[in-house]
């Protein structure tokens, strides 16, 4: 996030430039009050931060203070110190963090929902530093709030932040290359499985079968996948969100073998049954011709 700020020298002389936000900390109110009347007064979280860079592009590297239950601000550049050497108040801060974080989000979800052909898609840090500005990290207050922002989104079923960009698996409603046009004739419940999806109801034929709460890639043993690939090679017409769950049409499916395996996953078979077809956690499964599970040590 970049901002035009003037910057005061130990409260005497003003500097206007521009400065970008490394770094965003929200202190408790009684700990920003605090700094708020005694800005030379050394910090710890200044002190972790003293090593921060100090201009990138020209601008000036600073940390953004924000207090818990304030709408303003103190910007704040230490200089490789533990005090505030130059600091800017900036008034309605909060609400441009705010605005900035959703505009972060807004491309990050348009990207993956646009452009992924089986849910999944990445942002590098990079990226968004190039078009925005954002000094974005899996570990400082600016990634923390990007993560908090992705994960109220609907379209977003997971993500992970690694130290060089953000993972997210979407949901399939979402994305315009896996939805119905996309997928129909081309994807089959085989490759659906790769998607991690939740709360799923199928359809064949127009009836329903009974809900399943998970269906990922790891749930099925070989010997399952091989019991079930009549059901796991149908075609995938069509994928809705509705009422907080994913709608799956199938097609080239019987009903009656759709709706067997939709109870098998979830248990209501014969226990044998259920232990060859669906995997346990703790127990390691070849990928041989011997489909016997062993314990994991």
């Amino acid at each position: 996030m970049r901002l035009h700020a003037e910057l005061r020298r130990k409260q005497s002389e003003i500097q206007d430039e521009n400065c970008i936000v490394t770094d965003i900390i929200e202190l408790p109110e009684s700990e920003y009050a605090s700094l708020y009347q005694n800005l030379l007064r050394e910090r710890d979280y200044l002190a972790e931060r003293a090593n921060m860079e100090s201009f990138i592009d020209g601008q000036r590297c600073c940390v953004l203070v924000l207090g818990e239950g304030q709408e303003d601000g103190i910007l704040v550049d230490s200089q490789g110190s533990s005090y505030a050497r130059r600091s800017a108040f900036i008034p309605e801060a909060r609400t441009l963090v705010r605005n900035h974080i959703r505009q972060l989000a807004d491309y990050v979800v348009s990207e993956g929902t646009e452009h992924t052909e089986d849910g999944r898609w990445a942002n590098t840090y990079n990226e968004l530093c190039y078009h925005f500005g954002a000094n974005i990290t899996d570990a400082n207050g600016n990634g923390k709030l990007l993560r908090e922002e992705l994960q109220r989104r609907d379209e977003v079923n997971e993500l992970i932040m690694t130290e060089d960009c953000i993972e997210i698996n979407y949901h399939l409603a979402y994305c315009q290359n896996c939805g119905e046009g996309g997928i129909s004739g081309t994807l089959d419940l085989l490759s659906l499985l790769g998607c991690n999806l939740y709360d799923v109801h199928f359809t064949c034929d127009d009836q329903d079968c009974t809900p399943i709460s998970r269906l990922s890639a790891d749930m099925l043993t070989e010997e399952g996948k091989r019991e079930w690939a009549d059901v796991l090679s149908a075609k995938v017409e069509s994928i809705t969100f509705e009422n907080e769950s994913f709608k799956c049409k199938l097609a080239n499916c019987d009903p009656e073998r759709l709706r067997a395996f939709t109870e098998m996953l979830n248990g209501q078979c014969d226990a044998e049954d259920y232990e060859r077809w669906v995997k346990s956690s703790g127990i390691t499964y070849p990928q041989t011709e011997d489909h016997s599970p062993t314990l994991s040590m």
